[in-house]
């Protein structure tokens, strides 16, 4: 096990700066998710750290070993890295048992490979499968081979690219959960890049949340989907609805739905971030609660999300309601906020 500090990275591209001033510590043992949309940087972010792509500026230590500042870069084969790229990277003219054994070099035995092979392929619950190639695997079975080749040098840290992308939806939860087990079982720190918000949630122990180069957040699950810094950052982890708000010179906040008497004149102009399933919903007025008119049901069985109307607001809010759902378009609801205030100021919801 080894732990992960990135301090001050950059990475530029002739003259196309893809890194900033990123910073990012993950502890030794720990699974980490790299969170973003596509284009800021999150490949390259885990490129650098494999050491395929040098830095601009910054330094990664891996424990207390500095592998990359601008005076040293340790090339990747010294590094001590497992790296799984998107789409598994497996030779399609070798067997399993022979893409496996790749990543042993040359230095061990014919006895000592032929036994970390078998064991590697019992791990990853593919014993058997030895001389098949590649293309006789399913994409689940080659996600595992490569992982499987990955894990066989021992590595001090395992990279994963979006290793569950090429997955039909159906497979990916189950195969995402049996790497991540399989990970966390041998204690291998883990960075795994994902843009698949679940993944994220599910699997890891830490997460860290990009935008344009850089890393804005970074936390535990719950901690990034309970206490977001913007809305673009809270729509990284799930829905969010964005209310106009006023916080008073008392420190009170007022909207649409917390003391709806109307916004005071004075105060400072905001929003508050709000989760679809915090805005409870009852066909019963009490004096917490506000009117709102149902304009729109979406249901999914397991639950549904409606839209909301207000009275004196264009916006439509969203709900979501779990298990039966007994509510229909045009009905007059009643409606309250039963979660964490998540303030905003300004215009700092949309960076």
């Amino acid at each position: 096990m080894t732990s992960l500090e990135i301090r001050d990275l950059g990475v530029k591209f002739e003259s196309r700066q893809i890194l900033s001033k990123l910073n990012l510590t993950i502890e030794a043992g720990a699974f980490a998710a790299i969170l973003g949309p596509s284009g800021c940087g999150k490949t390259t972010l885990l490129r650098t750290i494999a050491g395929l792509i040098t830095p601009s500026e910054g330094t990664i230590r891996f424990g207390k070993q500095l592998v990359s500042v601008s005076s040293l870069v340790l090339p990747p084969h010294k590094r001590n890295i497992g790296y799984v790229p998107q789409e598994g990277g497996l030779f399609p003219h070798l067997n399993v048992a022979e893409n496996v054994g790749f990543a042993l070099g040359k230095k061990i035995s014919r006895d000592e490979r032929q036994s970390i092979i078998e064991s590697m392929l019992t791990l990853v619950g593919l014993s058997g499968f030895e001389k098949r190639l590649p293309q006789e695997l399913s994409g689940g079975q080659q996600t595992r081979i490569a992982l499987a080749r990955a894990l066989a040098m021992k590595p001090a840290m395992v990279l994963l690219d979006e290793p569950f992308a090429a997955l039909d939806q159906a497979l990916r939860a189950g195969i995402s959960e049996e790497v991540v087990a399989l990970l966390k079982s041998t204690n291998t720190t883990t960075v795994m890049v994902t843009h698949d918000r679940e993944d994220a949630l599910v699997s890891a122990d830490v997460i860290a949340l990009m935008r344009s180069g850089s890393v804005v957040q970074s936390g535990t699950p719950a901690e990034v989907y309970l206490k977001p810094i913007s809305a673009d950052v809270a729509e990284s982890t799930g829905d969010v609805v964005t209310i106009p708000a006023v916080q008073s010179n008392e420190g009170r906040y007022f909207s649409i739905l917390h003391h709806s008497e109307g916004l005071p004149q004075d105060g400072l102009k905001g929003e508050l971030l709000v989760r679809p399933e915090e805005i409870r919903i009852s066909a019963n007025s009490t004096a917490s609660r506000v009117t709102a008119t149902i304009s729109r049901i979406n249901y999914y069985g397991h639950d549904a999300l409606l839209e909301l109307e207000f009275a004196g607001m264009a916006k439509l809010i969203r709900a979501r309601v779990a298990g039966p759902m007994n509510f229909e378009v045009g009905q007059t609801v009643f409606v309250e906020h039963q979660g964490p205030i998540r303030w905003v100021s300004g215009n700092a919801t949309r960076e």
